[in-house]
């Protein structure tokens, strides 16, 4: 028996090694075929492939999506082809990004390969092998149109009219007449970030991962005002704000008696209003206050969803680009959000986030951070007026609840 075994083990190798032969065989012939095809006759194997050979011109991509199905373009750079035509005007016609007709590639082909890169987070080999551009070209392109989306950030991120009560407000009882002079939100986020060398710890935020801390302040219509971008992810929120109002500044402070509602994290002064803090069962009004507070705070949540879901880039993880490009990515991120916001808002990204029902992050559920003083010039009677605005505000609420109760 134990010879009868070998014998068959011996057998079932000769028959693996048969087999090999053949599909060795049958590979050599295959490759040979191969080489002998008509297409590769004037193929010199001595000479190296170059790796951009101009077969695929610098305007076929860009064809091929604008004039094709209109799900091309906002598949690959969520925006559809009448607003990037727009854009790309607004670009050039404004000045923000140099444009002559001599040069090779032309504005629409630089601001399709920005899109892609902030969409979809494409490397610059693979954008090189979309548009059949070099490494050099694609970082060249994209950077300067950066600059321009940049440049255009000033004009579209800026505060709209606040003189008239919102509609979110205005219309609801929940909300009217409490928070008629809430004029927007302000919060903070972390954005992913490749940090230069011997900085990675600074950049480590406490959750332990490298991001950078980008302070925003949005409206109720879901639209950036301000963006604050650059500081290292272990800054704490209100840290960030202080610096942001530091002299010289452009913060779009509220005019007096406004404000932005705020998280926890910030103090309680003129112009921003945070809920109670360390608030339990004994206080309804000011359970009631911070509920709603939170209710109508959570724009600044959704503007954030938005925006990371709709530019992949900025979830990260992020490329070896220098800190300026990393900072430059999220202004023209916001940008863009702002531009389409205005011409595009029914698309599928926005109309995920129009509902109320998004999580906060509040500062106190995730590891009670204390609230750190910013910089803001006010006395102490001004403080206390402020604190008994909010007082005034929860307890009139409330009371008004009661008594539609009955």
């Amino acid at each position: 028996m134990a010879w009868n075994n070998r014998r068959g083990a011996r057998g079932r190798n000769a028959d693996r090694m048969r087999q090999d032969e053949e599909d060795e065989a049958l590979l050599l012939m295959s490759a040979s075929l191969m080489l002998m095809h008509p297409s590769l006759a004037h193929v010199d194997n001595n000479q190296p492939l170059p790796q951009h050979d101009g077969s695929f011109t610098d305007r076929q991509w860009v064809e091929r999506v604008l004039y094709g199905h209109h799900r091309r373009s906002i598949d690959n750079m969520r925006i559809t082809v009448d607003n990037f035509l727009l854009l790309s005007n607004i670009l050039v016609e404004r000045q923000y990004v140099p444009h002559n007709y001599q040069q090779r590639v032309p504005i629409q082909e630089a601001l399709a390969m920005t899109l892609m890169l902030v969409s979809h987070k494409h490397t610059h080999r693979v954008l090189g092998t979309i548009f059949d551009r070099s490494i050099e070209t694609i970082n060249r392109n994209i950077k300067k149109v950066l600059r321009g989306l940049c440049l255009f950030a000033a004009e579209i991120i800026r505060p709209g009219d606040q003189t008239a009560v919102h509609p979110r407000i205005a219309n609801s009882t929940n909300f009217y007449p409490w928070f008629k002079d809430a004029v927007g939100a302000m919060d903070g986020t972390h954005i992913s970030a490749c940090p230069p060398t011997g900085e990675q710890m600074t950049y480590t935020n406490r959750h332990g991962w490298q991001s950078q801390n980008v302070l925003a302040v949005c409206d109720h219509d879901m639209r950036f005002i301000y963006v604050y971008a650059g500081w290292e992810g272990s800054a704490h929120d209100a840290r960030v704000l202080e610096s942001a109002l530091a002299y010289p500044s452009d913060f779009p402070l509220p005019q007096p008696g406004q404000y932005y509602l705020v998280d926890a994290a910030y103090r309680n002064a003129p112009g921003f209003m945070p809920p109670y803090k360390n608030v339990g069962s004994e206080s309804p009004a000011k359970t009631l206050f911070n509920t709603r507070h939170s209710q109508l705070r959570n724009v600044i949540e959704r503007i954030f969803g938005v925006l990371k879901k709709r530019f992949k880039w900025l979830k990260g993880p992020v490329d070896n680009f220098y800190m300026s490009t990393q900072i430059s990515i999220v202004i023209a991120c916001c940008a863009l959000h702002n531009f389409l916001r205005m011409h595009q808002p029914e698309d599928a990204h926005f109309q995920r986030f129009e509902s109320e029902d998004v999580p906060l992050n509040e500062e106190q559920a995730i590891g009670g951070l204390a609230p750190q003083p910013f910089a803001l010039n006010v006395s102490p009677a001004e403080l206390a007026e402020w604190k008994t605005k909010r007082d005034y505000i929860a307890t009139q609420m409330y009371a008004a609840r009661e008594r539609h109760r009955r």
